[in-house]
């Protein structure tokens, strides 16, 4: 079995999936994977070490245009010969399968990352009529498998719900919550769709009342976005209380240093970020946005709270930090979900059986 993954160089939650496929997949001995990615300003060699380091078969192809993106993963896909090509996240599956269509790979996977799209009206026409060429479209939660529905796609939609490495994160005995000097993190890009800027007018509110946690933001992505959220730090006057940290190769010490994980996000897939954090037995707040607030039972595994509520996320780091102890049996239970539904390995087997089926079925 010859399986291509094409996706994002931009290193987001879409490439990450993809590469915790390979690498799962790699271990077994009549599966072949090949990894292209479309390169992006943050494909940097630190980020394409980390696919050596795992052994990962990669190659890229150039993002200077859509067209010039489709000819090289054609001759790429043309010389390869895969059984499958599995086209992850937009625009790249557009892209992938309109390669794989031009060098007549036999089967067609669309894996949607997203909840919300720049979807215009051609993107979407494009999006449909691929669709009548491809045998299955993944969404990476149930939210986006509702979404893709309301697309009206032609293509049977099936939801495989993304994993992380439960062993790397939280370990065998996470760190009690007491015992974890710093208060506040949040793992993500810089991007609107983050909401960095709710969680930044939090900080400032609780600053006001008296109240000054620590936070770290771990993360690179736009910098314009992020400047905006430096200089409301500074406006603020926050700078002793934040710490930027751009790139971390070990996020999985982080959370565990951290009591509180914050994700304020307006929209998702399935947001990774948030499962690893609650894996490391943080406690977990999250917006009640598509691809967060389904992973979160709200004051009883994490907190919910409106999407750009500044105030209400005030309240609720207030509450928490003010006696964390008080939280720890709900990080714990936040744990134990994800060890028992958002395992790693329980994802890549649920793709492996989807590659055989079609397969089988071709």
């Amino acid at each position: 079995m010859k399986v291509l993954h094409f996706v994002t160089g931009g290193f987001s939650g879409a490439t990450k999936v993809a590469v915790d496929l390979i690498a799962s997949h790699n271990k077994i001995a009549h599966v072949d994977n090949l990894l292209v990615m479309r390169r992006k300003k943050t494909t940097t060699l630190e980020k394409l070490s980390e696919l050596d380091d795992k052994n990962i078969n990669y190659e890229l192809v150039t993002g200077s245009t859509h067209i010039a993106t489709v000819r090289e993963l054609k001759k790429i896909c043309q010389k390869w010969q895969p059984d499958i090509l599995v086209a992850h996240g937009f625009p790249e599956h557009l892209l992938g399968r309109q390669a794989g269509l031009l060098a007549k790979v036999p089967i067609l996977i669309q894996v949607e990352h997203n909840s919300k799209e720049r979807y215009t009206p051609w993107k979407l026409y494009q999006t449909r009529k691929l669709s009548k060429h491809t045998d299955k479209v993944v969404a990476v939660s149930k939210g986006v498998a509702q979404v893709l529905t309301e697309q009206h796609l032609e293509a049977p939609i099936q939801a495989i719900p993304n994993g992380i490495d439960t062993e790397r994160f939280g370990g065998i005995n996470p760190v009690a919550i007491l015992d974890r000097p710093k208060d506040l993190i949040m793992v993500g890009r810089y991007a609107k769709s983050k909401d960095h800027v709710t969680l930044i007018e939090a900080l400032h509110q609780l600053k006001q009342r008296g109240f000054a946690p620590s936070l770290t933001l771990v993360g690179d992505g736009r910098k314009q976005y992020k400047q905006q959220v430096n200089s409301l730090v500074e406006r603020y006057g926050l700078q002793s209380q934040v710490n930027f940290i751009e790139y971390s190769r070990e996020v999985d010490t982080l959370l565990s240093q951290h009591k509180v994980f914050v994700m304020s996000s307006r929209f998702e897939g399935l947001n990774l970020a948030v499962l690893e954090a609650m894996a490391s037995a943080c406690v977990v707040i999250g917006s009640r946005a598509i691809g967060v607030e389904e992973l979160i039972e709200d004051q009883r595994d994490g907190f919910l709270f409106p999407i750009g509520d500044a105030t209400a996320l005030a309240d609720i780091i207030e509450t928490i930090l003010s006696k964390p102890v008080d939280y720890q049996s709900l990080a714990l239970s936040a744990r134990e979900k994800v060890l028992a539904y958002y395992n790693q390995q329980k994802v890549t087997q649920a793709y492996y059986q989807l590659f055989q089926d079609l397969l089988t079925s071709h």
